[in-house]
């Protein structure tokens, strides 16, 4: 029988109202799982048929064809990387600085959650867009070599290059410009 991702999306949002109450901070790993499951539901209803891995084979889901997707999730955030609290953004790792083993997965597929965790939006990049974004340090997360920005709206963008300008590569900048590039690409993967 195969999993029923959508009951399990309802049970995680079911949960989160009552947890909300009595503590909002949510665990990461609920956040994770939550953005697999969005994933694995999509790619069903496009005809395909995922496999979830769960992230110990270096990627989330596998496809027929040996296409390997890494999921990465996150909720609107600053965490102290801008000075302006106002400015908010998806933040997802590509790279762990301490990476050993590269080409890990062939898809990237960053998904962005409300802060109630409806309405995911799903950025889709394959293993070369998700690499070309360039080095970056952020001293409070040293151990991050690759990631991806994507920012709330144009003004939070426009904020964040003028206070650190450093911190937002080249290719960062072409995904939050050209955000139509990325968002619901699913024919990338098919």
């Amino acid at each position: 029988m195969s999993p029923n991702y959508r009951e399990a999306i309802e049970e995680i949002l079911r949960f989160k109202k009552h947890f909300d109450r009595i503590d909002p901070r949510i665990p990461k790993k609920l956040v994770g799982e939550l953005g697999e499951f969005y994933v694995l539901r999509k790619l069903e209803k496009l005809g395909l048929q995922p496999e979830h891995k769960g992230g110990h084979s270096g990627y989330d889901i596998y496809l027929a064809d040996d296409k390997r997707i890494e999921v990465r999730t996150s909720l609107w955030k600053n965490e102290g990387v801008y000075p302006d609290k106002s400015i908010r953004f998806w933040g997802w790792k590509v790279e762990s600085r301490n990476q050993k083993k590269q080409e890990k997965f062939d898809y990237l597929i960053g998904v962005g959650l409300t802060d109630d965790f409806s309405k995911p939006q799903f950025y889709i990049f394959t293993y070369k867009q998700a690499f070309s974004v360039g080095n970056t340090l952020i001293r409070r997360f040293s151990n991050i070599k690759k990631k991806i920005h994507l920012f709330e709206n144009k003004r939070a963008y426009r904020k964040a290059i003028k206070l650190r300008p450093a911190l937002v590569t080249p290719y960062e900048r072409r995904i939050n410009l050209k955000k139509s590039k990325f968002l619901n690409r699913w024919e990338k993967i098919k």
